[in-house]
């Protein structure tokens, strides 16, 4: 079980004599936290493809867990009311609708409670919902109980880049109890909310890392279409403060085991367990795919079949995977790992890339997107990523460096063109006889 940062075990560790005043005090705080029952509520912050399909997939169980929903604004709220407090899926041309969550809502940096259920039947939501202004909204928000209830279970899928921002929203309800699961594109994210949000050891929640392979795509808010049947990969973080001794089962915190029994048990998911070395290596393949074909799609903006068969583009990939190749088989974390080299030689990147680029021809690449609508990419943790680790390891990676920053002003350029846009209005103009 883990208490405040410390592992306690059955077993002593290495390392010299611990007083025995503190070992007395670390068992009965872990005495006291065997004694608190979990809720089993899961909350879900950032309701993208991701967060919407999670949360559909774990309301469709004959017995769901309580799922909240946590929206960072009213706009979004007042989706959420048009949508009659309903997460849809879309399946080979069927919707598949599911009721039932309970709602959070942010406004002025306080968390306010929207249960969807009210007694035994749905509480009533306001007709006029479309047509509310701004402010009726809010009032409404407001209206409603401040919650400050702490949190559990906490699963994240905001965008990389505002993952930081998103947390430090519920900081203030997560406990060294709690566990937070990540499942986002791109590398090193805990280790900057372990540096902005949560600086203390002893007061950071569990982690839990996961991947998500589904073809999802977004219609509408809260309204998702699922392409293609994939796999979810997860896995829990295990406390660095853990060197001397190797990490059982019955180490990880109550909230760790119950999130990853729950998730691993949605049919819908296809979730599976694995080991942290597995599924770091299951992250390093995707961020190779991603450090790929995301920025050659923005540079080229185009889809992702259109970099198949072009000899030029072909060069500035294998360039590309050679860097990320290098660093990838020079990393601490992997070092007698058995098929690492293999695994992640350039040619086999370059070949499972060339694959992913077929199968997903006709698709948009996420980046792409983000960059079309003026939002901020994700480059700085996938090519940013196999920068900073190559710096580390004296290692240049000046193609990896050369194309971020192609990235980076490609976005910075668009999003200047719209912002200088004049939009027009024609609606109050009549026609000339």
């Amino acid at each position: 079980m883990q208490t405040f940062g410390c592992w306690v075990t059955s077993r002593p560790i290495s390392g010299g004599p611990v007083r025995k005043s503190w070992i007395e005090d670390v068992d009965e705080i872990a005495r006291e936290t065997e004694k608190r029952r979990l809720s089993g509520r899961i909350h879900i912050l950032g309701m993208g493809n991701i967060g919407t399909f999670v949360a559909h997939s774990l309301a469709r169980g004959t017995s769901p867990p309580p799922i909240t929903l946590l929206l960072h604004n009213t706009d979004l709220y007042r989706h959420w009311l048009a949508t009659k407090g309903c997460l849809s899926i879309s399946s080979n041309g069927l919707d598949d609708i599911r009721t039932g969550f309970d709602i959070n809502v942010l406004h002025d940096d306080t968390w306010y409670s929207l249960p969807y259920w009210d007694g035994s039947r749905p509480r009533e939501l306001p007709s006029n919902s479309d047509t509310a202004s701004e402010k009726e909204i809010e009032e409404q928000v407001t209206r409603s109980e401040q919650d400050d209830e702490k949190i559990e279970c906490l699963i994240v899928t905001v965008k990389a880049p505002q993952t930081v921002r998103a947390l430090k929203s519920v900081s203030h309800r997560l406990t060294p109890e709690s566990t937070v699961l990540f499942l986002q594109n791109g590398m090193g994210i805990i280790d900057e909310v372990n540096e902005k949000v949560f600086p203390h050891p002893y007061e950071r929640p569990n982690y839990m890392l996961g991947i998500i392979s589904h073809g999802l795509f977004r219609q509408v808010p809260f309204k998702v279409a699922h392409a293609g049947i994939g796999t979810t990969i997860l896995s829990p973080v295990p406390s660095r403060a853990l060197t001397a001794v190797e990490k059982q089962d019955d180490d990880w915190a109550p909230s760790t085991k119950y999130l990853l029994r729950t998730l691993t048990l949605t049919a819908p998911l296809v979730a599976v367990a694995e080991t942290p070395t597995a599924l770091l290596q299951y992250q390093l393949e995707k961020l190779a795919m991603n450090a790929v074909i995301n920025p050659l799609t923005v540079l080229m903006d185009c889809e992702n079949g259109e970099l198949l068969y072009n000899y030029p583009i072909t060069r500035a990939m294998r360039l590309l995977l050679i860097e990320i190749s290098t660093v990838i088989c020079s990393l601490p974390e992997l070092q007698g790992v058995p098929g690492v080299q293999n695994r992640f030689a350039a040619d086999r990147l370059r070949h499972m890339a060339v694959q992913l680029a077929q199968k997903t021809a006709e698709n948009t690449s996420s980046m792409l997107q983000d960059v079309r609508r003026g939002q901020q990419t994700e480059v700085e943790y996938i090519n940013g990523y196999i920068i900073r680790r190559g710096e580390e390891l004296g290692i240049k990676c000046a193609v990896n460096y050369l194309i971020k920053q192609l990235v980076i002003a490609k976005s910075d350029m668009v999003t200047q063109r719209q912002a200088g846009a004049v939009p027009f209005d024609l609606s109050g103009l009549e026609d000339e006889d």
